[in-house]
């Protein structure tokens, strides 16, 4: 039986249906986000005088196959604020976020959630 897996990106911004994957790094930490078109141009615009102004750390990493950034992806042994919430309150989560199967959720939208009280 043939199946057809179809990965659904979500802006980790706003909720909407994003474009990319974006790297960065600050303070020597990796950082990868699900964007927008629009999100992603934003993220850049701000970021143009610093990376304008600034230097080039290390060499580039090779693009990962298949992803539109550069950097690995995280490992499984990253935490991240979803990975530490129960059984019971990833699934009030991901009603809450309306977000039934998406396979990456931002901390931030976590954040959001717990700060609305874990509704």
């Amino acid at each position: 039986m043939a199946q057809t897996i179809v990965v659904r990106l979500i802006d980790d911004i706003d909720g909407s249906e994003a474009d990319e994957t974006v790297s960065f790094a600050l303070d020597g930490r990796a950082y990868e986000i699900e964007l927008s078109r629009k999100n992603a141009a934003n993220l850049r615009k701000m970021l143009a005088p610093y990376i304008e102004k600034g230097r080039t750390a290390g060499r580039p990493s090779s693009p990962a196959r298949g992803r539109s950034s550069g950097s690995p992806r995280k490992t499984a042994a990253t935490k991240t604020l979803l990975s530490e919430l129960s059984i019971e309150e990833k699934k009030r989560f991901r009603a809450w976020a309306d977000m039934p199967t998406a396979r990456r959720v931002g901390d931030a939208r976590v954040q959001a959630w717990i700060v609305a009280g874990r509704p």
